[in-house]
Protein backbone atom coordinates (compact mmCIF):
# COMPACT_ATOMS: atom_id res chain seq x y z
CA UNK A 1 0.00 0.00 0.00
CA UNK A 2 2.75 2.44 0.95
CA UNK A 3 4.62 1.47 -2.22
CA UNK A 4 1.57 2.42 -4.28
CA UNK A 5 1.43 5.82 -2.65
CA UNK A 6 5.14 6.35 -3.16
CA UNK A 7 4.88 5.47 -6.85
CA UNK A 8 2.08 8.01 -7.24
CA UNK A 9 4.35 10.90 -6.16
CA UNK A 10 5.72 11.32 -9.66
CA UNK A 11 2.28 11.93 -11.15
CA UNK A 12 0.52 15.28 -11.31
CA UNK A 13 -1.08 16.85 -8.26
CA UNK A 14 -4.54 16.19 -9.74
CA UNK A 15 -3.78 12.50 -10.16
CA UNK A 16 -2.45 12.36 -6.62
CA UNK A 17 -5.69 13.81 -5.24
CA UNK A 18 -7.76 11.35 -7.24
CA UNK A 19 -5.73 8.39 -6.01
CA UNK A 20 -6.06 9.68 -2.45
CA UNK A 21 -9.84 9.74 -2.77
CA UNK A 22 -9.82 6.12 -4.00
CA UNK A 23 -7.48 5.17 -1.17
CA UNK A 24 -9.73 6.81 1.42
CA UNK A 25 -12.93 5.20 0.14
CA UNK A 26 -11.42 1.72 -0.12
CA UNK A 27 -10.01 1.79 3.37
CA UNK A 28 -12.70 3.83 5.07
CA UNK A 29 -12.28 1.96 8.32
CA UNK A 30 -8.50 2.49 8.54
CA UNK A 31 -7.20 4.63 11.37
CA UNK A 32 -6.69 8.21 10.17
CA UNK A 33 -3.36 8.16 12.00
CA UNK A 34 -1.91 6.03 9.22
CA UNK A 35 -2.92 8.56 6.56
CA UNK A 36 -1.46 11.35 8.68
CA UNK A 37 1.81 9.43 9.05
CA UNK A 38 2.05 9.02 5.28
CA UNK A 39 1.32 12.72 4.82
CA UNK A 40 4.00 13.62 7.38
CA UNK A 41 6.55 11.40 5.62
CA UNK A 42 5.80 13.11 2.34
CA UNK A 43 6.30 16.52 3.98
CA UNK A 44 9.57 15.36 5.56
CA UNK A 45 10.82 14.10 2.19
CA UNK A 46 10.09 17.46 0.56
CA UNK A 47 11.85 19.35 3.35
CA UNK A 48 14.94 17.15 3.13
CA UNK A 49 14.99 17.47 -0.64
CA UNK A 50 15.08 21.25 -0.40
CA UNK A 51 18.05 21.11 1.98
CA UNK A 52 19.83 18.52 -0.15
CA UNK A 53 19.35 20.65 -3.27
CA UNK A 54 21.04 23.67 -1.66
CA UNK A 55 24.08 24.92 -3.55
CA UNK A 56 26.85 25.00 -2.54
CA UNK A 57 26.05 21.64 -0.98
CA UNK A 58 25.43 21.39 2.75
CA UNK A 59 26.96 18.61 4.83
CA UNK A 60 24.42 15.93 5.65
CA UNK A 61 24.59 13.72 8.73
CA UNK A 62 22.39 10.69 9.36
CA UNK A 63 21.45 10.36 13.03
CA UNK A 64 19.26 8.35 15.36
CA UNK A 65 16.49 10.43 16.87
CA UNK A 66 16.64 8.35 20.05
CA UNK A 67 20.09 9.91 20.66
CA UNK A 68 18.85 13.50 20.46
CA UNK A 69 17.27 15.21 23.44
CA UNK A 70 16.04 18.77 24.04
CA UNK A 71 16.58 20.28 27.48
CA UNK A 72 13.92 22.56 28.93
CA UNK A 73 15.53 24.73 31.58
CA UNK A 74 18.71 26.69 32.33
CA UNK A 75 19.44 24.47 35.34
CA UNK A 76 19.18 21.34 33.18
CA UNK A 77 21.63 22.92 30.74
CA UNK A 78 24.09 23.78 33.51
CA UNK A 79 23.90 20.35 35.13
CA UNK A 80 24.29 18.64 31.75
CA UNK A 81 27.42 20.68 31.05
CA UNK A 82 28.97 19.91 34.42
CA UNK A 83 28.19 16.21 34.11
CA UNK A 84 29.92 16.05 30.72
CA UNK A 85 32.91 18.04 32.00
CA UNK A 86 33.33 15.46 34.77
CA UNK A 87 33.10 12.51 32.37
CA UNK A 88 35.00 13.81 29.30
CA UNK A 89 38.10 11.74 28.56
CA UNK A 90 39.61 13.23 25.39
CA UNK A 91 38.36 16.71 24.62
CA UNK A 92 36.14 19.57 25.71
CA UNK A 93 35.25 22.30 23.20
CA UNK A 94 33.35 25.37 24.38
CA UNK A 95 32.36 28.34 22.22
CA UNK A 96 30.24 31.25 23.43
CA UNK A 97 30.09 35.01 23.39
CA UNK A 98 31.54 35.16 26.89
CA UNK A 99 32.07 33.42 30.22
CA UNK A 100 30.50 35.16 33.20
CA UNK A 101 33.03 36.65 35.61
CA UNK A 102 31.39 34.82 38.54
CA UNK A 103 31.51 31.33 37.04
CA UNK A 104 34.09 30.01 39.52
CA UNK A 105 32.26 26.67 39.93
CA UNK A 106 32.54 26.03 36.18
CA UNK A 107 36.24 26.92 36.25
CA UNK A 108 36.73 24.59 39.21
CA UNK A 109 35.01 21.74 37.36
CA UNK A 110 37.22 22.31 34.30
CA UNK A 111 40.34 22.51 36.46
CA UNK A 112 39.54 19.25 38.26
CA UNK A 113 38.89 17.50 34.95
CA UNK A 114 42.20 18.70 33.49
CA UNK A 115 44.13 17.80 36.64
CA UNK A 116 42.69 14.29 36.93
CA UNK A 117 43.04 13.47 33.20
CA UNK A 118 46.36 14.81 31.83
CA UNK A 119 45.47 13.74 28.27
CA UNK A 120 42.25 15.79 28.27
CA UNK A 121 42.33 18.85 25.98
CA UNK A 122 40.25 22.03 26.39
CA UNK A 123 39.59 24.34 23.44
CA UNK A 124 37.65 27.45 24.44
CA UNK A 125 36.57 30.21 22.01
CA UNK A 126 35.06 33.53 23.07
CA UNK A 127 34.52 36.94 21.54
CA UNK A 128 37.44 39.26 22.17
CA UNK A 129 35.47 42.46 22.79
CA UNK A 130 33.00 40.87 25.19
CA UNK A 131 35.52 38.47 26.69
CA UNK A 132 37.99 41.21 27.67
CA UNK A 133 35.43 43.79 28.81
CA UNK A 134 36.02 44.36 32.53
CA UNK A 135 32.78 44.48 34.51
CA UNK A 136 34.58 45.92 37.52
CA UNK A 137 34.92 42.41 38.91
CA UNK A 138 37.11 41.06 36.16
CA UNK A 139 36.52 39.67 32.68
CA UNK A 140 36.22 36.30 30.96
CA UNK A 141 39.91 36.50 30.08
CA UNK A 142 41.03 37.24 33.64
CA UNK A 143 38.88 34.39 34.98
CA UNK A 144 40.32 31.92 32.46
CA UNK A 145 43.96 32.98 32.74
CA UNK A 146 44.76 30.84 35.84
CA UNK A 147 43.44 27.79 33.97
CA UNK A 148 45.79 28.47 31.07
CA UNK A 149 48.70 29.07 33.43
CA UNK A 150 48.08 25.86 35.38
CA UNK A 151 47.61 23.59 32.32
CA UNK A 152 49.47 25.22 29.41
CA UNK A 153 49.81 21.97 27.47
CA UNK A 154 46.12 21.09 27.75
CA UNK A 155 44.33 24.41 27.36
CA UNK A 156 43.80 26.64 24.33
CA UNK A 157 41.83 29.86 24.81
CA UNK A 158 41.00 31.94 21.73
CA UNK A 159 39.40 35.36 21.36
CA UNK A 160 37.90 36.28 17.99
CA UNK A 161 38.02 39.99 17.08
CA UNK A 162 35.87 41.35 14.28
CA UNK A 163 37.87 42.97 11.46
CA UNK A 164 35.10 45.57 11.07
CA UNK A 165 36.27 47.37 14.21
CA UNK A 166 39.65 48.83 13.31
CA UNK A 167 41.42 52.12 12.70
CA UNK A 168 39.70 55.28 13.87
CA UNK A 169 36.48 53.44 14.73
CA UNK A 170 38.38 51.20 17.14
CA UNK A 171 39.85 54.23 18.86
CA UNK A 172 36.65 56.21 19.36
CA UNK A 173 34.03 53.55 20.18
CA UNK A 174 33.83 52.81 23.91
CA UNK A 175 33.56 49.29 25.37
CA UNK A 176 30.09 47.74 25.22
CA UNK A 177 29.01 50.04 22.37
CA UNK A 178 31.80 48.69 20.16
CA UNK A 179 30.24 45.23 20.44
CA UNK A 180 27.52 46.44 18.09
CA UNK A 181 30.04 46.34 15.23
CA UNK A 182 30.39 42.55 15.28
CA UNK A 183 30.88 39.55 17.56
CA UNK A 184 31.70 35.86 17.70
CA UNK A 185 28.18 34.72 18.53
CA UNK A 186 28.37 30.92 18.06
CA UNK A 187 27.27 28.69 20.96
CA UNK A 188 28.82 25.21 20.80
CA UNK A 189 29.45 22.85 23.73
CA UNK A 190 31.13 19.53 22.91
CA UNK A 191 32.45 16.76 25.14
CA UNK A 192 34.13 13.79 23.43
CA UNK A 193 31.32 12.50 21.15
CA UNK A 194 28.47 14.54 22.66
CA UNK A 195 27.33 17.94 21.42
CA UNK A 196 25.06 20.50 23.04
CA UNK A 197 23.83 23.10 20.55
CA UNK A 198 22.35 26.19 22.13
CA UNK A 199 21.88 29.92 22.00
CA UNK A 200 22.97 30.31 25.63
CA UNK A 201 26.17 31.81 26.94
CA UNK A 202 28.11 30.65 30.00
CA UNK A 203 27.01 32.89 32.83
CA UNK A 204 24.87 32.77 35.96
CA UNK A 205 21.65 34.07 34.42
CA UNK A 206 21.86 31.59 31.52
CA UNK A 207 22.21 28.84 34.12
CA UNK A 208 19.33 30.01 36.34
CA UNK A 209 16.65 32.37 35.03
CA UNK A 210 17.35 33.34 31.42
CA UNK A 211 15.35 31.01 29.19
CA UNK A 212 17.10 29.73 26.09
CA UNK A 213 17.12 26.51 24.06
CA UNK A 214 19.48 23.53 24.33
CA UNK A 215 19.54 20.24 22.41
CA UNK A 216 21.89 17.34 23.23
CA UNK A 217 23.22 15.18 20.38
CA UNK A 218 25.00 11.92 21.15
CA UNK A 219 26.59 11.65 17.72
CA UNK A 220 30.31 11.45 17.01
CA UNK A 221 30.20 12.84 13.47
CA UNK A 222 28.17 16.01 14.07
CA UNK A 223 30.24 16.67 17.20
CA UNK A 224 33.42 16.40 15.14
CA UNK A 225 32.03 18.91 12.62
CA UNK A 226 31.38 21.56 15.27
CA UNK A 227 34.68 20.95 17.05
CA UNK A 228 36.42 21.50 13.72
CA UNK A 229 34.37 24.67 13.15
CA UNK A 230 35.45 26.04 16.54
CA UNK A 231 39.08 25.10 15.82
CA UNK A 232 38.87 26.85 12.44
CA UNK A 233 37.59 30.09 13.97
CA UNK A 234 40.13 29.75 16.77
CA UNK A 235 42.90 29.65 14.16
CA UNK A 236 41.92 33.15 12.96
CA UNK A 237 41.55 34.52 16.50
CA UNK A 238 43.81 36.00 19.13
CA UNK A 239 45.12 33.46 21.63
CA UNK A 240 45.28 34.10 25.35
CA UNK A 241 48.93 33.84 26.38
CA UNK A 242 50.90 33.92 29.62
CA UNK A 243 53.59 36.59 29.76
CA UNK A 244 55.48 37.50 32.92
CA UNK A 245 52.65 36.50 35.23
CA UNK A 246 49.80 38.16 33.35
CA UNK A 247 47.80 37.46 30.22
CA UNK A 248 48.28 39.02 26.82
CA UNK A 249 46.60 38.49 23.44
CA UNK A 250 48.62 37.41 20.42
CA UNK A 251 48.01 36.27 16.84
CA UNK A 252 49.49 33.15 15.34
CA UNK A 253 52.74 33.90 13.51
CA UNK A 254 52.02 34.90 9.91
CA UNK A 255 48.33 35.58 10.55
CA UNK A 256 47.21 39.15 9.67
CA UNK A 257 45.93 41.13 12.62
CA UNK A 258 42.18 41.95 12.41
CA UNK A 259 42.75 45.41 13.90
CA UNK A 260 46.06 46.39 12.33
CA UNK A 261 45.43 44.91 8.87
CA UNK A 262 41.71 44.19 8.60
CA UNK A 263 41.68 43.86 4.79
CA UNK A 264 44.33 41.13 4.68
CA UNK A 265 42.77 39.48 7.72
CA UNK A 266 39.41 39.23 5.93
CA UNK A 267 41.05 37.70 2.87
CA UNK A 268 42.90 35.13 4.95
CA UNK A 269 39.91 34.35 7.19
CA UNK A 270 37.56 33.96 4.23
CA UNK A 271 39.94 31.51 2.58
CA UNK A 272 40.32 29.55 5.83
CA UNK A 273 36.59 29.21 6.48
CA UNK A 274 35.84 28.42 2.82
CA UNK A 275 38.33 25.55 2.99
CA UNK A 276 36.52 24.26 6.06
CA UNK A 277 33.13 24.45 4.31
CA UNK A 278 34.39 22.78 1.15
CA UNK A 279 35.94 19.91 3.10
CA UNK A 280 32.77 19.18 5.05
CA UNK A 281 30.43 19.58 2.08
CA UNK A 282 31.75 16.21 0.90
CA UNK A 283 30.07 14.52 3.87
CA UNK A 284 26.74 13.22 2.55
CA UNK A 285 25.67 10.46 4.91
CA UNK A 286 22.74 8.16 4.18
CA UNK A 287 20.81 6.20 6.83
CA UNK A 288 22.57 2.98 7.81
CA UNK A 289 19.25 1.38 8.73
CA UNK A 290 15.72 2.33 9.74
CA UNK A 291 16.88 3.54 13.17
CA UNK A 292 18.63 6.46 11.45
CA UNK A 293 15.44 8.47 11.21
CA UNK A 294 16.87 11.97 11.60
CA UNK A 295 18.98 14.11 9.29
CA UNK A 296 21.21 16.98 10.43
CA UNK A 297 22.31 19.88 8.24
CA UNK A 298 24.83 22.28 9.85
CA UNK A 299 25.11 25.84 8.53
CA UNK A 300 27.24 28.89 9.25
CA UNK A 301 26.69 32.61 8.72
CA UNK A 302 29.74 34.88 8.68
CA UNK A 303 28.78 38.23 7.17
CA UNK A 304 32.22 39.85 7.61
CA UNK A 305 33.64 37.19 5.25
CA UNK A 306 30.74 37.22 2.80
CA UNK A 307 29.67 33.71 3.86
CA UNK A 308 25.86 33.69 4.11
CA UNK A 309 24.96 30.02 4.11
CA UNK A 310 22.38 30.14 6.91
CA UNK A 311 20.64 33.21 5.50
CA UNK A 312 20.29 31.68 2.04
CA UNK A 313 18.95 28.34 3.28
CA UNK A 314 16.65 29.84 5.92
CA UNK A 315 15.05 32.14 3.35
CA UNK A 316 14.54 29.22 0.94
CA UNK A 317 13.03 27.16 3.76
CA UNK A 318 10.62 29.96 4.71
CA UNK A 319 9.53 30.23 1.07
CA UNK A 320 9.03 26.47 0.98
CA UNK A 321 6.95 26.38 4.16
CA UNK A 322 4.95 29.60 3.74
CA UNK A 323 4.24 29.55 0.02
CA UNK A 324 3.90 25.88 -0.93
CA UNK A 325 1.51 25.50 -3.87
CA UNK A 326 0.63 21.81 -3.70
CA UNK A 327 -0.38 21.25 -0.13
CA UNK A 328 -3.63 20.13 1.49
CA UNK A 329 -4.17 22.20 4.59
CA UNK A 330 -1.98 24.75 6.32
CA UNK A 331 1.34 23.88 7.84
CA UNK A 332 2.23 25.53 11.14
CA UNK A 333 5.43 27.50 11.69
CA UNK A 334 6.63 28.74 15.07
CA UNK A 335 9.53 31.20 15.16
CA UNK A 336 11.17 32.53 18.28
CA UNK A 337 13.82 35.12 19.03
CA UNK A 338 14.69 37.04 22.15
CA UNK A 339 14.92 40.17 20.01
CA UNK A 340 12.10 41.08 17.62
CA UNK A 341 14.16 42.50 14.77
CA UNK A 342 13.41 40.18 11.85
CA UNK A 343 15.35 40.92 8.67
CA UNK A 344 13.29 42.52 5.88
CA UNK A 345 13.18 39.58 3.45
CA UNK A 346 12.30 37.15 6.24
CA UNK A 347 9.66 39.55 7.47
CA UNK A 348 8.06 40.08 4.06
CA UNK A 349 8.01 36.35 3.37
CA UNK A 350 6.24 35.72 6.69
CA UNK A 351 3.77 38.58 6.38
CA UNK A 352 2.63 37.38 2.96
CA UNK A 353 2.30 33.70 3.94
CA UNK A 354 -0.26 31.77 1.88
CA UNK A 355 0.33 28.17 2.96
CA UNK A 356 1.09 28.17 6.69
CA UNK A 357 -0.15 29.58 9.97
CA UNK A 358 2.63 31.42 11.79
CA UNK A 359 3.25 32.22 15.44
CA UNK A 360 6.17 34.42 16.44
CA UNK A 361 7.35 34.30 20.05
CA UNK A 362 9.50 37.16 21.36
CA UNK A 363 10.53 38.58 24.71
CA UNK A 364 8.16 41.01 26.36
CA UNK A 365 9.90 44.27 27.37
CA UNK A 366 10.14 42.94 30.94
CA UNK A 367 11.83 39.75 29.69
CA UNK A 368 14.37 41.68 27.62
CA UNK A 369 17.84 41.62 29.16
CA UNK A 370 18.11 45.39 28.80
CA UNK A 371 14.88 46.14 30.70
CA UNK A 372 15.47 48.89 33.28
CA UNK A 373 19.19 48.92 32.51
CA UNK A 374 21.28 52.02 33.11
CA UNK A 375 21.91 54.75 30.56
CA UNK A 376 20.71 54.80 26.98
CA UNK A 377 20.45 51.01 26.77
CA UNK A 378 17.18 51.18 28.75
CA UNK A 379 15.57 52.34 25.50
CA UNK A 380 16.44 49.10 23.70
CA UNK A 381 13.24 47.26 24.80
CA UNK A 382 11.06 50.17 23.57
CA UNK A 383 12.92 50.03 20.25
CA UNK A 384 12.02 46.35 19.89
CA UNK A 385 8.41 47.19 20.80
CA UNK A 386 8.34 49.69 17.94
CA UNK A 387 9.77 47.18 15.45
CA UNK A 388 7.23 44.60 16.65
CA UNK A 389 4.39 47.08 16.20
CA UNK A 390 5.50 47.84 12.64
CA UNK A 391 5.43 44.11 11.88
CA UNK A 392 2.01 43.76 13.52
CA UNK A 393 0.64 46.57 11.36
CA UNK A 394 2.22 45.03 8.26
CA UNK A 395 0.37 41.78 8.94
CA UNK A 396 -2.91 43.67 9.19
CA UNK A 397 -2.29 45.53 5.92
CA UNK A 398 -1.60 42.20 4.20
CA UNK A 399 -4.95 40.87 5.44
CA UNK A 400 -3.18 38.05 7.28
CA UNK A 401 -4.11 38.86 10.88
CA UNK A 402 -5.97 35.56 11.31
CA UNK A 403 -3.05 33.54 9.99
CA UNK A 404 -0.09 35.27 11.69
CA UNK A 405 0.08 35.79 15.45
CA UNK A 406 2.62 37.24 17.87
CA UNK A 407 3.16 36.11 21.45
CA UNK A 408 5.41 37.59 24.13
CA UNK A 409 7.23 35.62 26.81
CA UNK A 410 6.59 37.00 30.27
CA UNK A 411 7.67 35.14 33.40
CA UNK A 412 8.28 36.98 36.63
CA UNK A 413 11.98 37.34 37.38
CA UNK A 414 13.06 35.70 34.09
CA UNK A 415 14.48 36.99 30.83
CA UNK A 416 14.11 35.37 27.40
CA UNK A 417 16.83 34.53 24.88
CA UNK A 418 15.47 31.52 22.96
CA UNK A 419 15.78 31.35 19.19
CA UNK A 420 14.90 28.93 16.41
CA UNK A 421 11.91 27.56 14.55
CA UNK A 422 9.63 24.51 14.54
CA UNK A 423 7.70 23.21 11.52
CA UNK A 424 4.48 21.20 11.79
CA UNK A 425 3.10 19.55 8.63
CA UNK A 426 -0.59 20.12 7.73
CA UNK A 427 -2.97 18.37 10.17
CA UNK A 428 -0.08 17.29 12.41
CA UNK A 429 0.34 18.01 16.11
CA UNK A 430 4.08 17.30 16.24
CA UNK A 431 6.95 19.08 14.46
CA UNK A 432 9.14 17.38 11.88
CA UNK A 433 11.83 20.05 11.78
CA UNK A 434 13.55 22.50 14.08
CA UNK A 435 16.58 24.74 13.99
CA UNK A 436 18.93 25.19 16.93
CA UNK A 437 21.84 27.60 17.23
CA UNK A 438 22.84 31.21 17.67
CA UNK A 439 21.16 33.27 14.86
CA UNK A 440 18.32 35.61 15.85
CA UNK A 441 16.77 36.04 12.37
CA UNK A 442 17.88 39.68 12.59
CA UNK A 443 20.12 41.99 10.63
CA UNK A 444 23.22 41.71 12.78
CA UNK A 445 23.09 37.91 12.67
CA UNK A 446 23.31 38.22 8.89
CA UNK A 447 25.88 40.93 8.38
CA UNK A 448 27.93 41.45 11.53
CA UNK A 449 28.36 38.35 13.70
CA UNK A 450 29.71 34.83 13.33
CA UNK A 451 26.80 32.38 13.73
CA UNK A 452 26.31 28.59 13.78
CA UNK A 453 22.99 26.88 13.13
CA UNK A 454 21.78 23.28 12.85
CA UNK A 455 18.71 22.16 10.89
CA UNK A 456 17.16 18.99 12.33
CA UNK A 457 14.64 17.03 10.23
CA UNK A 458 13.14 13.95 11.88
CA UNK A 459 10.46 11.28 11.67
CA UNK A 460 11.35 9.86 15.09
CA UNK A 461 8.13 9.83 17.17
CA UNK A 462 9.90 10.32 20.49
CA UNK A 463 12.01 13.23 19.27
CA UNK A 464 9.02 14.88 17.58
CA UNK A 465 7.09 14.65 20.85
CA UNK A 466 10.06 16.06 22.80
CA UNK A 467 10.37 19.01 20.41
CA UNK A 468 6.65 19.67 20.77
CA UNK A 469 7.02 19.61 24.56
CA UNK A 470 9.95 22.01 24.30
CA UNK A 471 7.84 24.51 22.37
CA UNK A 472 4.90 24.03 24.73
CA UNK A 473 7.19 24.73 27.68
CA UNK A 474 8.17 28.08 26.16
CA UNK A 475 4.62 28.99 25.19
CA UNK A 476 3.16 28.35 28.64
CA UNK A 477 4.64 31.71 29.63
CA UNK A 478 3.66 33.52 26.41
CA UNK A 479 0.84 36.04 26.11
CA UNK A 480 -0.88 36.99 22.81
CA UNK A 481 -0.10 40.39 21.34
CA UNK A 482 -3.14 42.40 20.22
CA UNK A 483 -3.92 45.94 19.14
CA UNK A 484 -4.50 46.78 22.80
CA UNK A 485 -0.95 45.73 23.69
CA UNK A 486 0.52 48.75 21.94
CA UNK A 487 -2.01 51.11 23.58
CA UNK A 488 -0.79 50.38 27.10
CA UNK A 489 0.87 53.35 28.80
CA UNK A 490 4.07 51.40 29.45
CA UNK A 491 4.32 50.50 25.75
CA UNK A 492 4.41 54.09 24.51
CA UNK A 493 7.72 54.76 22.75
CA UNK A 494 9.45 58.16 22.66
CA UNK A 495 9.41 59.59 19.13
CA UNK A 496 13.18 59.87 18.92
CA UNK A 497 13.57 56.12 19.57
CA UNK A 498 11.91 55.40 16.21
CA UNK A 499 14.52 57.32 14.24
CA UNK A 500 17.41 55.89 16.20
CA UNK A 501 16.12 52.32 15.91
CA UNK A 502 16.03 52.62 12.12
CA UNK A 503 19.57 54.01 12.08
CA UNK A 504 21.10 51.26 14.24
CA UNK A 505 18.84 48.36 13.26
CA UNK A 506 21.74 46.34 11.84
CA UNK A 507 23.45 46.55 15.24
CA UNK A 508 20.47 45.30 17.27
Amino acid sequence: MLAAITAARGSSFTSWRASTVVFTRHFATQDTGTARAVSDQRYIAGTKQLLQDARPALPRFAAQGDNIRPLLSPSQFYNEMKDHIRSAQRSITLAALYLGHNEHDLITALSEALRSRPKLKLNLLLDCLRGTRDSGKGSSASLLYPLLKAYPDQVRISMYHTPDLSGFLKQVMPPRFNEGIGLMHMKVYAFDDTLIMSGANMSHDYFTDRQDRYIVFHNKDITEYYCDLVSTVSSISYSLQDKDGSFVLGMTSGMPDPVEDSKKFKQHATKTVCSFLKKWSNVQQLPKDSSYDTTLYPLVQMGPFGLRQDERVTLAMLEHILHAKEQEGAAKLFITSGYFNIEKRYSETIINSTAADVCLIAASPEANGFFNSAGISKYIPPAYTLIEQRFFNGVKRAGNAERIKIEEYLRKGWTYHAKGLWVYPPHSNQPVMTTIGSPNFGYRSMVRDLEAQLFVVTSNPGLRQSLHQELSHLRQYAQPVTEATFQLPERQVPMWVGGVSRAIRTMM
